[in-house]
């Protein structure tokens, strides 16, 4: 009995040895990933970009893609330098724009909103993004989770008085859980690359569940998002001008 066990043992190693790395590969050339969202629920695709992707042919990206986030500013002086031909190749490829401000943890919340406000003025469609991330604990950046979430509400004060509209935070799990989860009530854009969002997650408009795929038109891996919601819906998101 006990060598009769073994047979199916081996059998089954060496189905799974190259299934493993099979899929492994595929994930490699990014023919498939971890997760994909629930289409009756996230209905409108989209992208975030930054100059990291280099020179992208926006004519030529798949028109799937309606909606695409740049990167425009980090700090209080640092400035993407393909924000402003970015923003224009969306603009011209009729895609919604939004724009997104890397929040440094260790600068003033309010001078950093007035980074993104000089650089991005009211250039956008959609409402202005906080890319509020961290891995970890935050007290190993030398600030209390309090001190972190008062230059966080400095930073989205400023942008709403200037914007007159909520403000979009993008956060990751520990930035989340630390610092925005029961005390930040604005809507939220969530990196989950490896586990489905929870439908049910209060607050969430876009999830970014990809970041390294391939789309024509962009020569380097690009993050893909997703829309909680219809056309109909993300065009009230649409900032008056």
């Amino acid at each position: 009995m006990f060598g009769m066990n073994k047979i199916p043992l081996k059998l089954t190693l060496s189905v799974l040895g190259p299934t493993i790395l099979i899929l492994g590969f595929l994930l490699y050339l990014r023919v498939i990933w971890f997760v994909y969202p629930n289409k009756n629920i996230y209905q409108v695709d989209g992208l975030d970009v930054s100059n990291h992707q280099g020179v992208i042919d926006w004519k030529n990206v798949d028109a799937r893609y309606k909606f695409v986030f740049v990167k425009a500013t980090e700090a209080v002086t640092f400035v993407d330098k393909s924000f402003l031909k970015n923003a224009e190749g969306v603009k011209q490829s009729e895609r919604l724009l939004g724009a997104y401000h890397f929040f440094h943890l260790n600068y003033d919340g309010a001078e950093q909103a007035e980074n993104f406000i000089n650089t991005v003025d009211g250039v956008i469609d959609l409402p202005p993004v906080i890319d509020f991330e961290f891995t970890g604990d935050p007290k190993t950046f030398g600030k209390s989770e309090i001190e972190l979430r008062n230059e966080l509400r400095k930073c989205i004060d400023k942008l709403e008085e200037y914007y007159k509209h909520k403000v979009i935070i993008y956060t990751t799990q520990d930035a989340y859980k630390f610092i925005i989860k029961d005390n930040i009530e604005n809507p939220l854009w969530y990196r989950s690359i490896y586990i489905a969002l929870n439908k049910d997650m209060p607050n969430v408009l876009f999830w970014q569940y990809h970041n390294s795929a391939k789309v024509k038109g962009i020569n380097k891996p690009v993050d893909l998002n997703v829309f909680r919601g219809g056309m109909e819906e993300l065009g009230d998101l649409i900032m008056k001008k």
